[in-house]
């Protein structure tokens, strides 16, 4: 009898869906579920379900900004102490890779970014298998981990699925609804779907939350930065002009989101005032914020202001976060970079007060991402401005592109709410 050598599952899980794709090109959409079912049977067929045997390789995927990034931290490493002896792969956007190179907690991590500019549900399919065919089918993972949060979670699911692992943990498409209306795909998609308890958490608790739900052992819940020596001393060096007697408060301007970003203008204000002390404010963020941070730099009295917009990596600010002693600025990475280092901090949230009881476990801003553990002052608006207190409810309250709601802070505000959080 003729015994033949098959080719290692990897290869076989790529001429079959190489195959599928040609087929679904061409269907209907009402027949992509079908497609699907099949591949699972060829996971299935191929061993890729079967249950591992050796040191177990485990999956992360967290496709998310910067301070989600920071917020996962804590997640992380305590999968690292359910798991010591495991193999652990981190996926990650590529824009916030340098935020974990250096964690200590995992063995790789790997970056996509297939998401964007996607034109069809078939295209997205394929561009994950294709990432999946060269990095993650020959590792044979027993478990795959997804985080996120969200009502954009589909993508980060077939993701997740399409990896290949045996056990997948995650929240749902649509994480909001009781556990007996799940979706059916997210049935399809995960092994165990997460559901929420009914009290409202922040997004760095529900990173706990998922673990503790799956059966694991959660010691403890704060964040971590994984800069290194060297970013540390880059830093200090950033530093070293600014006199000892003055405190240093982190400023950060930016923001993904322009309606998350408080004018200038006003911050310029406020600042001119807080001058008077004993402060040096240390303006961080990109090169898109490079413009607003000059404009404040040349308005600003002489030694009052070290502009670092542009001029530093997310270690080295990550770093610098470390070596300050406030932050005051907008809801972004860098406040969740001083809270992970328990720095206290003044935050502006672009949502009004008057939106927060609406749905504040999905879309509150401020209910999802206050300051972590460390001592803070955070302001809002008082009220929705505008077309926003008419229009349907949105993920952070304010339904416009550019600086709405948030303009209602006042630069007065700014300068009380500091003085307050010098007295915490």
């Amino acid at each position: 009898m003729a015994i033949y050598n098959l080719p290692p599952p990897h290869e076989r899980l790529n001429v079959f869906f190489g195959d599928l794709f040609k087929e679904m090109r061409t269907a209907p959409p009402e027949a992509y579920g079908a497609f699907l079912v099949r591949a699972e049977e060829e996971f299935k067929r191929v061993g890729y379900r079967d249950k591992a045997t050796g040191v177990e390789n485990i999956l992360i995927i967290r496709l998310d900004a910067i301070g989600d990034m920071i917020l996962t931290s804590g997640f992380i490493r305590e999968v690292r102490k359910n798991f010591p002896k495991a193999r652990i792969t981190l996926v990650v956007q590529p824009r916030v890779y340098s935020v974990v190179e250096l964690c200590p907690y995992v063995n790789e991590v790997l970056t996509f970014d297939a998401f964007n500019s996607v034109k069809s549900y078939v295209e997205l399919l394929e561009r994950i298998a294709l990432f999946c065919r060269d990095n993650l089918w020959r590792k044979r993972f027993s478990i795959a981990f997804s985080p996120r949060w969200h009502y954009d979670t589909l993508s980060t699911l077939l993701l997740l699925w399409l990896s290949g692992a045996r056990e997948r943990i995650g929240y749902g498409s649509n994480p909001l609804v009781e556990s007996a209306q799940v979706d059916a795909t997210d049935n399809f998609l995960l092994t165990k779907v997460i559901r929420l308890p009914q009290t409202d958490i922040c997004d760095a608790k529900k990173n706990f939350y998922l673990l503790e739900a799956a059966g694991l052992k959660v010691n403890e819940t704060h964040m971590e930065l994984f800069y290194d020596a060297e970013d540390f001393r880059y830093a200090k060096e950033l530093l070293e002009n600014i006199p000892p007697s003055c405190k240093k408060v982190m400023l950060g301007i930016g923001a993904q989101e322009p309606c998350k970003r408080y004018p200038v203008e006003k911050y310029l204000i406020a600042l001119r005032e807080l001058a008077k002390k004993d402060l040096v404010f240390v303006i961080v963020g990109g090169q898109t914020d490079f413009e607003a941070a000059t404009f404040i730099e040349q308005n600003m009295p002489r030694g009052k202001v070290l502009n670092l917009a542009g001029k530093t990596t997310l270690r080295q600010c990550e770093a610098l976060a470390a070596q300050t002693d406030f932050y005051l600025g907008n809801d972004t990475g860098n406040m969740h970079m001083a809270a992970a280092e328990q720095i206290p901090v003044l935050v502006l949230y672009r949502e009004a007060a008057d939106s927060k009881d609406y749905l504040p476990n999905g879309l509150s801003g401020f209910c999802r991402f206050p300051p972590y553990q460390t001592k803070a002052v955070v302001l809002r608006p008082d009220r929705r401005l505008g077309d926003c207190a008419q229009l349907p409810p949105i993920y952070g309250g304010c339904h416009h592109r550019e600086p709405h709601c948030i303009t209602q802070i006042t630069p007065q505000e700014i300068i009380a709410a500091f003085e307050k959080l010098e007295e915490l």
